[in-house]
């Protein structure tokens, strides 16, 4: 299936994304943040990433920009907050998101917004 890279500050939140993920056949590599995004990005290529917003070192849609204007924005990126407003969720479109997911994320609205996103 896919290659895909989380990023999220939340344990669980990245536990969770990873058992339902993997259990629909991807591969999938976990960040705890935007320095270990970066990382992950310099050593492979991702099909999708999953991008939460509010980060402690780097928040997420500065990492969207960095990526933008590197370059290296050649996958869909899916935005995820629990915080985020209307504003921040057009911004990141305007940026080159593919999608905005709203914290808590039910089940079908991430694996719908992950097949639009590979497709």
């Amino acid at each position: 299936m896919a290659n895909i890279l989380v990023v999220d500050d939340e344990l669980g939140i990245r536990d969770l994304l990873y058992e339902i993920l993997n259990d629909e056949g991807h591969a999938v590599e976990l960040a705890e943040n935007a320095t270990s995004a970066r990382l992950a990005r310099s050593k492979e290529n991702f099909d999708l990433v999953l991008l939460d917003i509010w980060m402690p070192d780097t928040d997420g849609v500065t990492l969207l920009k960095e990526w933008h204007s590197a370059g290296q924005l050649a996958m869909p990126v899916i935005m995820m907050s629990g915080h985020a407003t209307i504003e921040t969720a057009v911004e990141a479109t305007k940026i080159g998101a593919h999608s905005f997911l709203e914290k808590p994320i039910t089940l079908q609205k991430l694996l719908k917004a992950v097949n639009e996103g590979l497709e």
